[in-house]
């Protein structure tokens, strides 16, 4: 992967890489066209295929958001990087790229949680204010929420009884918790983008 990322950054011609794995996708795409039994069921920019999975077609587990992040420091001491956003600060294991240098970053659905007041006292180094955008239930106990933050979207999968106990509702603030240690700082979860 890293020589087919030096390829495309170097290079600028474009390439065509077929994936069953929704991470390498993430991490190398910038469009995607998604295709089941042979039909094309999604296309468009890497960021709204990725957030836009059919929840009704049992793909929960892969929905996941793209967002660009810029480098902010390094903690060599805990093995943290610092990124900004538009939408807050976010804490990732350490990426090898300098202060200034930009971060593509998949945060998967599954990985979000949602309060509706900021949390204090918890072990999540990521809580970032949100507002939601859309809610969509699946056929099973579960739900997508898509969020905004700044200019980016996140995409959070909470079961339905969450939905009602917290009576959350499109246009409503609510924080999005992240764990650090949910990202995969060598893999697919960033990659550096070209300025």
């Amino acid at each position: 992967l890293p020589y087919i990322e030096r390829l495309r950054d170097e290079t600028k011609i474009p390439i065509v890489y077929v994936s069953h794995s929704v991470a390498e996708v993430a991490r190398l795409a910038t469009d995607i066209v998604a295709l089941s039994a042979g039909k094309i069921t999604a296309h468009g920019a890497a960021s709204n295929v990725l957030s836009r999975l059919d929840p009704s077609a049992g793909e929960y587990d892969e929905a996941s958001a793209l967002i660009e992040l810029e480098m902010v420091i390094q903690d060599d001491g805990h093995g943290l990087s610092q990124l900004r956003s538009d939408g807050g600060e976010w804490w990732l294991p350490k990426i090898d790229i300098p202060a200034g240098a930009r971060a593509r970053v998949r945060v998967r659905a599954r990985d979000v949680m949602l309060a509706t007041t900021k949390p204090e006292g918890i072990s999540a180094l990521n809580v970032i204010a949100v507002r939601i955008c859309t809610i969509s239930n699946g056929d099973g106990p579960q739900a997508l929420v898509r969020l905004e933050h700044g200019d980016e979207e996140l995409v959070a999968r909470v079961t339905r009884r969450s939905l009602e106990t917290l009576a959350l509702a499109p246009g409503q603030e609510v924080f999005a918790i992240v764990k650090a240690v949910t990202f995969d700082p060598g893999g697919a979860a960033a990659m550096p983008m070209p300025r």
